[in-house]
């Protein structure tokens, strides 16, 4: 996958993690959000000062002696005796082992990261046999459980020992923070936050309705306005284009199924219905509200793609990785993120200038972008194991994954290779924007962007030599990234990059954002008792299991809603309105504790 696509596989796979209590999505916000996640970007001044206003207001402290000793931290961390531990990490693979930045990573820590990526059944078994790697990212419906099982280490004096730039003022807030709301009323410091600062639109929106875009002309720019409007315009490109060259069938619409309900809950990333409604500003029971529930929306367009004859037969049971396959043999149509169709789309550019997938820009709903949490994205914050081999180690490492040096390499490169200074400004080499623009497997190889899930800071965090953390994220660079797919899209809607046509839409009113979701209240919420755990543990089977006899077991519409009924009815017999009613006093109690009642 190109590593900038696989950045956001969160929420947003996470997006600030919120969404996933919020809008049904990407990772799960806070210890009572739902499994879902995210991210985005903002604009650069100088100095240090300004990096502390952008993570949170604080006075920066980052200046030549601090940085003078982080830096010799690690290059004493690097001269010691190497050593391998395993990483657990959200929604980065393993291919991540062999790009460039991995190596770069493990020359300036001295420490090989055997990387595992977080699988939700693996990670119960782990936990309950005491078997976890040295390193995780917390899950944070775990939170209560690791910290009551001894699971994960208190990380204060570890951090005084070797996480100089975890103790940077430009952090405290965000430490304390979770202290206060995520150490099981400890106020130990257990975690160390990824993705601290404010977010913004970066150079193309990477969720929302990704089609082909040379197929999305040919119907004449259709406007779609609803789940209806979608479905009609991808049945019309399956239709128009029912094979592909070797004669292998097109389906419109398909879905992975290895990340928790994120498969079912996804088109929360465009109608912004969940567990917090952005379009009321209201929480939502989404397990039994078929109004504004970005579960029951799912089941609509899956249902009628299925009448269209445009859903794929293994949409209930394929992986991501399939979908990925899928997308590169260009059977596969739509997904609601750029991710799959990386790799496919650096090939189509080779057979003309217009050919690729795009997201397109709807002039409704929500849009995954914008906002900031204290304590970063969630589901992502670094833990150390008390299984861990070297304690000491292994916060060398996150220091360095989280500080200002670790999180300018993780989003821009190798300082020499990748990028450099000219004139004392940090700026990308040309040969690096031009593999960005190309992608394809040279690219990947940088492994440039394909670890933002594991970097301490935004992309748009100012850094102490004056520059941004992502350094792609510039007018300058947006040019640079452009290709004749992305100069054909900005013409017809008139912008100068991508995203430039979202944000305008979320400008004039039309779109809302994650500056609308209260991301931080959602975050502080206290972890789920077990019984309500339980509960929602057999919410989520029930609807994983259910929603195929909903989508494929429905001839016409009137059997759609009383299967629809139906599932609901066992939703509610499972405890889905006990659950909702413990959330929302949990909420109003957060809201109430943080002084925003």
């Amino acid at each position: 996958m190109n590593g900038r696509a696989t950045i956001r596989r969160a929420v947003t796979l996470g997006i600030a993690a919120i969404l996933a209590a919020a809008l049904g999505g990407c990772s799960g916000a806070g210890g009572g959000a739902g499994d879902f996640g995210s991210g985005g970007s903002g604009s650069a001044e100088k100095g240090a000062a300004r990096l502390a206003d952008t993570v949170g207001g604080q006075a920066a402290d980052l200046g030549s002696s601090g940085k003078a000793e982080a830096d010799s931290s690690i290059a004493g961390t690097a001269a010691q005796k190497p050593i391998t531990l395993k990483v657990e990490l959200n929604s980065t693979g393993k291919d991540f082992e062999s790009t460039e930045v991995y190596d770069e990573i493990t020359r300036m820590t001295g420490v090989t990261m055997d990387i595992q990526t977080y699988d939700e059944q693996k990670f119960k078994v782990e936990l309950a046999g005491g078997n976890l790697p040295d390193i995780i990212q917390v899950p944070n419906k775990n939170i209560k459980e690791l910290i009551e099982g001894n699971n994960i280490l208190p990380l204060d004096d570890l951090v005084k020992a070797y996480g100089p730039d975890i103790a940077q003022p430009v952090l405290a807030r965000s430490l304390d923070y979770i202290r206060r709301f995520w150490s099981d009323g400890k106020n130990k410091l257990y975690m160390v936050p990824v993705q601290v600062g404010s977010s913004g639109f970066g150079f193309q929106q990477e969720t929302g309705l990704n089609v082909r875009w040379d197929y999305y002309k040919e119907l004449g720019y259709p406007r779609i306005r609803s789940i209806d409007d979608m479905v009609n315009v991808i049945a019309e490109m399956v239709q128009r284009h029912p094979e592909t060259e070797d004669g292998s069938k097109t389906y419109g619409v398909s879905m992975w199924n290895d990340w928790g309900t994120w498969s079912i809950r996804s088109i929360g990333l465009i109608t912004g219905g969940g567990v917090y409604d952005v379009n009321t500003g209201q929480l939502v029971n989404d397990y039994t509200d078929p109004d504004h529930s970005a579960v029951w929306d799912m089941a609509r367009f899956l249902y009628l793609a299925q009448q269209r004859g445009i859903l794929d037969p293994d949409a209930f049971t394929a992986k991501y990785n399939d979908i990925v396959a899928e997308a590169s043999k260009g059977t596969l149509l739509s997904a609601f993120a750029t991710w799959p169709f990386a790799y496919v789309n650096a090939e189509l550019l080779r057979q003309g200038p217009d050919k690729g997938f795009v997201t397109l820009p709807l002039d409704w709903g929500f849009t995954n972008v914008g906002g900031s949490t204290v304590a970063g994205w969630s589901d992502r914050a670094w833990a150390i194991t008390s299984n861990c081999k070297d304690p000491g180690r292994a916060m060398a490492l996150i220091n360095f994954l989280v500080s200002e040096q670790g999180s300018r390499l993780i989003a821009s490169g190798i300082q020499g290779r990748h990028w450099d200074y000219a004139d004392g400004v940090p700026q990308m080499k040309p040969e690096t924007a031009a593999l960005a623009a190309e992608g394809g497997d040279s690219w990947k190889r940088t492994g440039i962007g394909m670890f933002a899930n594991q970097q301490g800071f935004t992309d748009h965090v100012v850094t102490n030599d004056g520059g941004i953390v992502n350094l792609f994220e510039s007018p300058e660079m947006y040019k640079a990234k452009m290709n004749s797919l992305y100069e054909d899209y900005d013409r017809h809607y008139g912008v100068t990059y991508p995203a430039e046509a979202y944000k305008r839409l979320v400008e004039q009113g039309k779109v809302k954002t994650l500056d609308q979701v209260p991301q931080d209240i959602l975050n502080a919420m206290p972890p789920k008792p077990d019984d309500i755990i339980r509960i929602q543990s057999k919410l989520d089977e029930l609807l994983m299991k259910g929603m195929p006899v909903v989508v494929l077991g429905s001839a016409n519409d009137a059997e759609f809603a009383v299967n629809e009924q139906k599932l609901i009815d066992q939703l509610v017999d499972a405890g889905a309105d006990r659950y909702f009613a413990w959330f929302k006093r949990a909420f109003e109690e957060t809201k109430a504790k943080m002084g925003r009642g």
